[in-house]
């Protein structure tokens, strides 16, 4: 392991201290685990290149008998809202 030295406000130092009281967890545990999990949240994002993930979804239905109107009409389609001129 690499040693690391960093500075937490006290509000943060008084709930890890409380966390590891509680949990029965070395302080220094809780902050591995939490940069863990901080690095692998921050991975997925970087993997989406900020493409929505919504997009992905376009094409997946191929129904020449579907309505064609869908975009402009998506409030009657997903809620039963009376259609738009």
């Amino acid at each position: 392991m690499v040693r690391k030295q960093l500075y937490i406000d006290d509000e943060l130092d008084r709930a890890l201290k409380a966390r590891a009281a509680r949990t029965g967890r070395s302080e220094a545990d809780h902050v591995r685990a939490a940069l863990r999990d901080y690095l692998a949240d921050s991975a997925r994002a970087d993997d989406s290149d900020g493409v929505d993930p919504l997009l992905d979804l376009i094409g997946l239905v191929d129904d020449e008998d579907g309505p064609d109107d869908v975009a402009a009409q998506h409030d009657h389609y997903l809620y039963g809202a009376a259609k738009t001129a």
